[in-house]
């Protein structure tokens, strides 16, 4: 630094020291250079350095020894990074070329092929790209919450007058504005369950906006799981029955304790099993099976229906995604599902893992710690 004037810090990263001088006299010829060049020929300390955000632009050479400045690289998410990183080589190579911007490198130079002029635009470049990309995410991110922010106002506005005709309409078939006839009766039935397929919309999309502004909190306690599956395997039982499917809930006969919030857990398993019976065909199984290993409790529910195939695997927990097979127009749904199960399980420190075969079944597997993080308090 002089004066008031902010030096952009350049670390070259080069075994060969030679190459350092011969780019630090590149350096001293840029007119009003803003860089101040630094130079490591350690790939330890290369890592150190790179890992603490020390520098704003890295030069990293090709031949690190036994080692690539690749390899160096693969450390690290260089797409996250708002430094840029450039790779030097001894001489041009499309296939170094290729994987370094495949890295996430802002650029490429070939030892000996490049002056201070060159060497100079290229570092500007790099910093008004990283800056441009960091600027556009910035962007992204307000529009995202925008749109969550008024996905959740309108389900609201939504909500309130279908509850509204949910009332009423109830209200009629109950008989307190009179008589009606069974043809009446009918066709407000109809209309009812209408209204609470939309309402069950909204609510999902409630629930998401929720989610996606990160205004769940869990609520943990610790209680025994098993509980909870039973209370699912109660509430869905009466829609396996109407596919004549059997639902097998096997669970240990000792308390299987977990710390966690009852009601999300509840939805997030229970829209798994749900799916399960949606994406079956009749007369075939669903099972739920509990466990505890070491500090982990897992819940498997495997089904015998279409299953997914693998190049559709990639969609499955994206939000409004829902994939086609042979039973999903029968299957009414919005695509939240299980993006939701997904998320609630990651808030608990948790994960979903995902086995499919088309036309043979899939088997859900969520696991969970039985614990709390020692920095979330639990009740007992």
């Amino acid at each position: 630094m002089s004066g008031d004037k902010m030096y952009k810090r350049v670390l070259l990263i080069d075994d060969d020291e030679d190459d350092y001088f011969i780019i630090k006299r590149l350096f001293d010829k840029i007119s009003k250079s803003p860089f101040a060049l630094e130079w490591t020929g350690d790939i330890d300390e290369a890592e150190r350095l790179i890992a603490n955000n020390e520098h704003d632009i890295y030069l990293v050479d090709y031949r690190l020894g036994k080692n690539t400045g690749l390899e160096l690289l693969e450390h690290f998410n260089l797409s996250e990074r708002r430094q840029p990183f450039i790779i030097l080589t001894g001489a041009g190579d499309r296939n170094i070329e290729a994987a370094a911007m495949k890295l996430g490198t802002a650029d490429y130079l070939v030892k000996g092929g490049f002056d201070a002029n060159l060497l100079s635009r290229v570092l500007n470049y790099s910093l008004s790209r990283k800056e441009m990309e960091a600027q556009r995410v910035r962007e992204l991110i307000e529009i995202n919450e925008s749109k969550d922010e008024f996905i959740s106002l309108a389900s609201h506005q939504l909500r309130t007058p279908a509850t509204a005709v949910k009332q009423y309409i109830g209200m009629i078939i109950q008989g307190f504005v009179g008589d009606i006839s069974e043809q009446q009766r009918d066709f407000l039935d109809r209309a009812y369950n209408s209204n609470e397929r939309q309402l069950d919309i909204i609510n999902d999309i409630l629930r998401i906006a929720r989610l996606d502004l990160d205004r769940i909190k869990l609520d943990r306690k610790e209680f025994d799981i098993r509980g909870l599956l039973q209370e699912i395997d109660n509430d869905l039982r009466p829609e396996f029955l109407d596919k004549k499917q059997t639902l097998k809930l096997t669970m240990p006969d000792t308390p299987l304790i977990v710390s966690a919030d009852y009601t999300y857990l509840s939805t997030a398993i229970n829209n798994i099993v749900d799916n399960a019976n949606k994406y079956s065909r009749t007369k075939t199984s669903v099972s739920i099976h509990a466990k505890s290993v070491r500090d982990v409790c897992t819940v498997t529910i495997t089904d015998h229906g279409v299953g997914i195939a693998k190049d559709e695997m990639g969609r499955l927990f994206k939000k409004f995604s829902r994939i086609p097979n042979p039973l999903s127009i029968e299957a009414n749904g919005t695509g939240l599902g299980l993006y939701w199960s997904h998320e609630i399980i990651r808030l608990h420190n948790g994960e979903i893992t995902v086995k499919s075969e088309v036309e043979s079944g899939t088997t859900f597997t969520v696991t969970i710690p039985r614990y709390a993080p020692l920095t979330e308090k639990v009740e007992k």
